[in-house]
């Protein structure tokens, strides 16, 4: 039993060259020139934020009606302390006389 062998014409070609601003199909596969170029492109956009609150904002109204409760919280359980302080005295002059 004999095979005989027949060559085939081999075939190829030369791809094209990747572009790089082709993104990748997969998620998360980025090139890295990419990302680079986003980050410098946010560090340019980024506005720049004061690190305390400012009086044309929620948070600062809300601070400030913090602080208004916080106080009266205050006031309020020195009234009861005082109060409570008061009743305590009497009763112990009451029980001192009996």
């Amino acid at each position: 039993m004999q095979f005989f062998f027949i060559p085939s014409p081999l075939v190829g070609s030369v791809p094209p060259p990747r572009s790089v601003q082709k993104k990748s199909a997969f998620v998360g596969h980025l090139s890295i020139d990419i990302i680079k170029h986003q980050m410098q492109r946010e560090w340019k956009e980024a506005l720049s934020t004061s690190h305390y609150s400012q009086p044309n904002n929620m948070e600062y109204e809300m601070a400030m009606e913090w602080c208004l409760l916080q106080s009266r919280s205050k006031l309020w359980w020195n009234k009861f302390y005082k109060i409570q302080g008061e009743e305590l005295r009497k009763l112990k002059a009451n029980l001192k006389l009996k």
